[in-house]
């Protein structure tokens, strides 16, 4: 009710005397969502305001992101800008664009721009960055990331959507269905159908890693509310079905009418709420554990291993140092075993009899994935 309100769509939230704010300020926190409710909840009668130190904290937030707003927008002007003088084609990506449909662009956080280039060109992108004061912080398996002080992240992608050869294969040629932006010869946009379809395999992938959480599902609805009537949705159906996730479309279509438009909450949707809710904005390990760890058939060994062994992509969610030295790993899979065997319960076998419970866990994920058409 606080998003619909702070957005522009809904009226005031009826607010109990017993308001946690506290507990309310620590969940958009983690779905770093405190600019898109700061309007909301400074519009409160002042009664109904949380205690002066929460407001503060939601008012710093909200101006942290106004000010990283207007760097974002003005480095993302100089790159294209950059990109079109040396002649490299590129297809800006995902929260660049989106921010469009927010009342405000700052109530929309993004921790970085994600844009595509075309193959072939990556040094020629590096110089062109480093031309404009970046470093590259590391290389993954689909982008590059690069850094600019104060807090300009640049993820640029060289493939659409990595670790998935159904996706991969859907966006090999993604550059005949992009089109050229009027007035640029290097600067490409996919059409709204394209790019909502991007958005949905984008939010499956975080789903099926470590999650992904509320700001998802609100970029869904804006996207949805004002593009309702213009899209070609038997085009977009068509296509989600070659990627195989029109079901899961659907489900998340559900959700977002149950959450914003008063739609009857099942059993079912009440568990997918409670899975965003513990995902945050970017997924977390717990998450990530319970999604790939080994099934219950695999043996007890084999659920261990694969639980501490974990791959490079969930454990840099665990050890952060990972994202800029992956080289590092090794190292990482040896704290981790001291960490979840020794220091946590004091006992190795004491852990690790834990994670039979996981089994469960896993069980009640692959019917939920089942019924998203994850599975």
């Amino acid at each position: 009710e606080m998003i619909k309100f702070s957005l522009g769509k809904g009226k005031a939230p009826e607010l109990r005397v017993e308001t946690d704010w506290g507990k309310f300020y620590r969940i958009c926190k983690f779905h770093k969502i405190q600019s898109m409710v700061c309007p909301g909840i400074q519009k409160l009668p002042k009664e109904q305001q949380p205690p002066e130190e929460i407001l503060k904290k939601f008012q710093e937030a909200e101006s942290m992101e106004i000010a990283r707003d207007a760097v974002q927008a003005f480095s993302q002007e100089e790159l294209l800008e950059a990109f079109e003088k040396e002649g490299i084609s590129v297809l800006p990506l995902k929260g660049i664009l989106m921010k469009r449909f927010y009342p405000v662009t700052s109530m929309r956080m993004m921790a970085d721009l994600d844009i595509l280039y075309e193959t072939g060109r990556g040094k020629e992108v590096e110089a062109v960055l480093t031309d404009l004061g970046y470093y590259c912080d590391h290389r993954d398996s689909h982008h590059d990331v690069f850094f600019r002080k104060p807090f300009m992240n640049i993820e640029m992608h060289h493939c659409m959507i990595g670790e998935n050869s159904l996706l991969d294969a859907y966006y090999e040629d993604i550059w005949k269905r992009a089109r050229q932006e009027e007035g640029k010869s290097h600067i490409y946009r996919l059409s709204w159908e394209d790019f909502y379809i991007f958005m949905i395999a984008h939010m499956a992938k975080h789903f099926q890693g470590g999650g992904c959480g509320i700001r998802s599902i609100v970029d869904m609805w804006l996207f949805s509310d004002r593009m309702k009537e213009s899209l070609d949705w038997d085009y977009v159906r068509k296509e989600l079905e070659k990627i195989e996730l029109a079901q899961f479309e659907r489900c998340m279509c559900d959700l977002v009418s149950v959450w914003f438009e008063e739609k009857a909450e099942t059993e079912f949707y009440a568990q997918l709420t409670e899975l965003l809710m513990q995902s945050g904005i970017y997924g977390t390990i717990t998450n990530y554990n319970i999604q790939h760890v080994a099934e219950v058939d695999k043996g007890q060994i084999k659920v261990w291993m694969e639980a501490i062994f974990l791959p490079y992509k969930a454990m840099k969610m665990q050890y952060p140092y990972l994202e800029k030295y992956p080289v590092f790993l090794p190292a990482a899979w040896i704290q981790r075993i001291f960490r979840t065997c020794f220091c946590r319960k004091g006992r190795a076998g004491e852990v690790l009899s834990g994670m039979k419970v996981e089994g469960n866990e896993v069980r009640k994920r692959q019917d939920l994935f089942g019924k998203l058409g994850l599975s």
